[in-house]
């Protein structure tokens, strides 16, 4: 079975992760997302794996949060996971509005990962559940801080990637 190199990436990034090797597996995701970007067609390898969605079936979608004015601005993909309606969040709306969408026991560490890169600024990243049409999904939420001149918190865009399917096969 030929098989692209961005998904022979994301395999292997999942049996790091399973091995809790966390910084190998986001390099390995990092790469397949550049392998995505750059492999052709004719640049597969043989693997005697099952299938994996490729990495851009598993972007969800995109946000971008206005943290000074308290504005958080989805894509129709992100908007869908966290049940809004896509013209409403394309408008945006305050930061809490996708909350309901996370899973109970979730929120407080999601509300906890934001404050840290608010904090400091740089790198928001999340593992949470979404609850959605009588479905749970697992996924990855990454994103960057930027800081104003006096170090306050002003914008965190960034990117919800489904993880279903490793935390299924674990």
């Amino acid at each position: 079975m030929r098989r692209p190199l961005g998904d022979v990436c994301l395999d292997i990034a999942s049996f790091a992760r399973e091995r809790k090797h966390e910084f190998l597996s986001y390099i390995l995701r990092l790469a397949a997302a550049e392998a995505y970007k750059t492999t052709a067609e004719d640049d597969a390898f043989e693997m005697p794996m099952p299938r994996r969605p490729a990495a851009r079936e598993l972007i969800l979608g995109f946000w971008d949060w206005d943290i000074s004015n308290d504005r958080n601005y989805l894509d129709a993909g992100a908007a869908g996971f966290f049940n809004i309606d896509p013209d409403k969040a394309a408008r945006g709306l305050p930061n809490t509005a996708h909350l309901a969408a996370v899973h109970p026991d979730d929120v407080d560490r999601v509300r906890a990962a934001a404050r840290a890169a608010m904090r400091s600024g740089g790198i928001f990243e999340c593992e949470f559940r979404l609850i959605t049409k009588d479905r749970i999904s697992w996924v990855l939420a990454r994103g960057s801080c930027t800081l104003d001149r006096d170090g306050r918190a002003v914008r965190l865009p960034g990117a919800l990637i489904d993880i279903t399917h490793d935390k299924t096969m674990n």
